[in-house]
């Protein structure tokens, strides 16, 4: 039976003022087998405070609960150098997901 557990990646090795190239290495080996062999993995050591987390938790879902038009202002612009802002699968794809792609407030690519 194959193992069903979510990986789960330690973040450590990059915030610990270490210049232990080795050991970055080795989680990069890790998160690559991760989102080839099970397409997805958790973060733990990843240094985001756990309020910070549950605000963004919290966030999200009053904003994935707004009626369509209303996340759909904030879908990127035909100009936008990259695609941040509100997005969803197309209606005939078999997922129906829908997501935010967020850059750091300074970054300029969030039009």
């Amino acid at each position: 039976m194959a193992n069903l557990a979510i990986p789960t990646i330690d973040l450590s090795p990059f915030l610990n003022n270490e210049d232990d190239d080795n050991c970055k290495k080795k989680v990069k080996e890790i998160i690559s087998q991760a989102c080839s062999e099970y397409g997805f993995f958790q973060v733990v050591n990843h240094g985001v405070p756990l309020n910070l987390l549950s605000r963004a938790m919290e966030l999200s879902k009053t904003y994935f609960a707004f009626p369509q038009e209303e996340k759909l202002k904030c879908s990127p612009k035909c100009e936008a150098p990259l695609p941040a802002g509100y997005n969803k699968a197309p209606e005939f794809s078999p997922e129906k997901k829908e997501y935010m792609i967020m850059f750091p407030p300074n970054s300029g690519f969030n039009t």
